[in-house]
């Protein structure tokens, strides 16, 4: 077993994949010569005896064979599968260089440009030669429209998409990408219709019910994205994320009691919960709805993570003065109005209803 291949053992995790394996048409690798070492095999020895003993049956076929091109090409799927770029295309050229099946070994060498390297320039370079050999090749559409994304290029990934579907309309990757390119170039409906298709396909998918509640908040109609952002919500378990934006659409409809608790759910998610805006949008939401002391929590927490931001002392003075607390609202106004002097007369006010209180 070369070295190199020997660092496959100490990983068990592939690459990260945008749509995850894309590997269904490269099964016509698979050969009918009874000796031959075939794609389903390693993965069923991988599967039963572990990832060691498929390397090792493909290296013990290659030093019988070192011109063996079909184990150069299983090779290099191994490499790319354990994330080693540079060896994967080393030996997808030999299997290229050896003859075997052009289309899918480009295709492979096209997985590894954009999905380990991040070149989707090369990716879509060598997607379209993998189409060149075989303009029938369904996985080929499926890997140029993810590039095309990538590269903003949402006209040519939803056509390439569209290709792909054509080709594999029982697969769902090509409406997932479908939608994802007709919904940045604004055509909500051809958007909506793709992801119809893929919940007709796979309706337990919570991804594709919320970029529906997305599809539908964009074009303003709230009550239709609440629905999709609670189905979403029921069948992930509680995502933050969605409960985020179901937040939002909630606060759109004048639902201000749902808005405010969905805030709090979504306070769980790290990507917005180290922001004092979020945290300032949580305490306004608690505060209208009459969660006061929750509101305070909220508004302390903004200014703990924002103490520069005149409009987090606006929002915790004015809980605090609903509280009783009459010095710290006081204390609140009188930063709020000395980090910026422009807010000083509605400072100047809210000290004098704390007089007269």
């Amino acid at each position: 077993m070369t070295k190199t291949l020997k660092i496959i053992l100490a990983s068990a995790a592939g690459a990260a994949l945008l749509l995850g394996a894309v590997f269904s048409a490269l099964e016509r690798s698979v050969t009918a010569e009874e000796e031959r070492l075939g794609w389903s095999e390693i993965n069923s020895i991988a599967a039963s005896r572990g990832l060691g003993e498929s390397v090792f049956e493909v290296e013990k076929r290659l030093s019988a064979h070192p011109n063996d091109a079909l184990m150069h090409y299983y090779r290099a799927r191994l490499y790319y599968e354990s994330g080693q770029g540079k060896e994967a295309l080393e030996e997808a050229d030999k299997a290229i260089k050896l003859g075997y099946a052009q289309e899918i070994s480009h295709l492979l060498k096209a997985l590894v440009y954009g999905r380990l390297f991040g070149d989707h320039e090369k990716e879509k370079e060598l997607a379209s030669k993998a189409l060149s050999y075989d303009p029938t090749y369904d996985e080929g559409y499926l890997v140029r429209a993810e590039a095309g994304y990538a590269l903003a290029d949402y006209k040519a990934c939803a056509s390439d998409a569209a290709s792909f579907s054509r080709l594999k309309p029982k697969q769902v990757d090509g409406y997932q990408l479908s939608m994802l390119c007709l919904e940045q170039l604004k055509d909500y409906q051809g958007a909506e219709n793709a992801g119809l298709k893929f919940l007709g396909l796979k309706p337990d998918s919570h991804v594709v019910l919320w970029r529906l509640g997305m599809l539908y908040a964009a074009q303003g109609l709230h009550k239709r994205a609440v629905k999709k952002f609670s189905e979403a919500i029921r069948l992930s378990g509680g995502r933050p994320k969605y409960y985020l934006h179901r937040g939002f659409s909630c606060e759109a409809l004048g639902d201000f009691s749902c808005a405010a608790w969905d805030y709090s759910y979504a306070m769980d998610w790290q990507q917005i919960s180290g922001y004092a805006s979020y945290y300032y949008l949580l305490g306004s939401a608690m505060h209208r709805v009459g969660e006061v002391k929750y509101g305070l929590e909220a508004a302390e927490t903004a200014v703990e993570k924002a103490p520069d931001n005149p409009l987090n002392y606006d929002l915790r003075g004015r809980l605090r003065a609903e509280l009783g607390d009459a010095r710290g609202a006081k204390k609140d106004f009188l930063k709020m109005s000395a980090l910026d002097p422009a807010l000083k007369p509605q400072a100047d006010s809210l000290i004098e209803q704390l007089k007269k209180k």
